[in-house]
């Protein structure tokens, strides 16, 4: 009986959250999703021969490469809310493949009532809301370097570079993968992944303007040298927090530098000894978010990842504390301040905060030195290979 009303009381949960994110998609494509926008107009000056970085009627600047565009190209032959509709829909579905390949990578299979509550706490969190709000690619890509690792331990490592490969060209800042993979020796996934990057910015370059490039590098990427404006409440990795308490440009370059690097350097020794196992790419995917200069909020979907792994390793344990941790975690990490204005900078870190949380205990994970404590059902590597 018990056993039945929690899967009642699951399927419920599931069903609520489910119909609640249902109702801000169609707000979503009933209306506009910003970035999106800016993309899609982009993509459409590229197919007429336009420099897509200097239209003034962009929103913001496309800081995005050329190459990035080539997704984005067949949906600018299509009016804009029917692509954008499209796009949103990848992007929620991706998110629902996320969960389902996380899932499968911590349990070795799908369990389907965790399934459900995954999908359920991930639907409520604001940074899922956000992100399909503003027409942003982390679901997607998330999605790709899941994929990418999935396949890459089924033995296929040429098409997990190609994956891979196409998540730097849709996230240019996912090269961070790349030495995640290079540490655990997948040579030939880092080798295919290069490969795939370096054949879209070479079709790029034969089918459009090459001073395009220069463009991106002048609107794109040379105003974030400019570190000024990093203290805004949407920033939530490292360099969101420190600006927040220092205003000297300076300490806010050279602390939060230092702090990067060492992060890096325990995620890459980790991802070393562990052979790259889920617990050092949920290391590298929080890490990542910390040392982002500009970690928006919506890019904190990429938690789904952690927070599934985490949550099995703590499950299994039977560790109260880290799960009660997780939950804390979560709370924080889905959380918004609709007025930031009204609350003290130190209170305004709060995804910062939780995915701190979930890097402690990453860190305690990897570290511990029983290794009899590993769960035999946490990895699917086995199961795979």
């Amino acid at each position: 009986m018990n056993k039945a009303l929690i899967k009642i009381g699951v399927f419920i949960f599931f069903l609520a959250s489910f119909i609640l994110i249902l109702g801000n998609i169609y707000r979503i494509v009933s209306t506009t999703a910003p970035d999106f926008g800016v993309l899609w107009i982009s993509a459409k000056d590229l197919v007429n021969g336009k420099d897509p970085y200097i239209n003034p009627t962009l929103a913001v600047p496309n800081a995005y490469p050329p190459v990035s565009e080539i997704f984005y190209i067949p949906l600018a032959f299509l009016p804009y809310q029917v692509s954008q509709a499209i796009f949103i829909f990848i992007s929620f579905f991706s998110i629902i493949g996320s969960i389902f390949l996380s899932t499968k990578l911590a349990f070795g299979k799908v369990i389907w009532p965790y399934f459900l509550v995954f999908m359920g706490f991930a639907f409520l969190s604001f940074p899922t809301k956000f992100s399909l709000g503003m027409g942003q690619i982390n679901p997607i890509v998330l999605l790709l370097l899941l994929l990418a690792h999935y396949l890459e331990l089924k033995n296929k490592p040429v098409w997990g570079g190609i994956i891979l490969g196409f998540s730097i060209i849709l996230k240019p800042i996912f090269i961070f993968f790349l030495l995640f993979f290079a540490l655990k020796k997948s040579w030939k996934v880092v080798s295919v992944s290069l490969a795939t990057v370096f054949i879209g910015i070479v079709a790029t370059l034969l089918f459009s303007n090459p001073g395009i490039w220069v463009s991106w590098i002048n609107t794109g990427i040379l105003p974030l040298a400019n570190l000024a404006g990093r203290e805004a409440y949407c920033n939530q990795g490292i360099m969101g927090f420190i600006s927040r308490i220092f205003t000297s440009i300076d300490v806010r370059k050279y602390l939060s530098g230092f702090v990067s690097i060492l992060l890096v350097a325990l995620a890459s020794f980790y991802a070393s000894r562990k052979k790259g196992g889920i617990l050092a790419l949920s290391l590298f995917i929080i890490t990542l978010l910390f040392i982002d200069t500009t970690s928006w909020q919506h890019h904190f979907v990429w938690l789904i990842f952690p927070f599934i792994v985490l949550f099995n390793y703590a499950a299994r344990f039977k560790k109260t504390l880290f799960l009660e941790l997780i939950c804390l975690a979560y709370l924080l990490a889905s959380w918004n301040f609709k007025n930031p204005s009204f609350f003290p900078s130190i209170i305004l870190n709060n995804q910062f905060y939780g995915t701190l949380i979930l890097w402690a205990i990453n860190i305690y994970l990897l570290y511990r030195p029983r290794q009899k404590e590993i769960p035999k059902t946490s990895t699917i590597y086995s199961k795979i290979k």
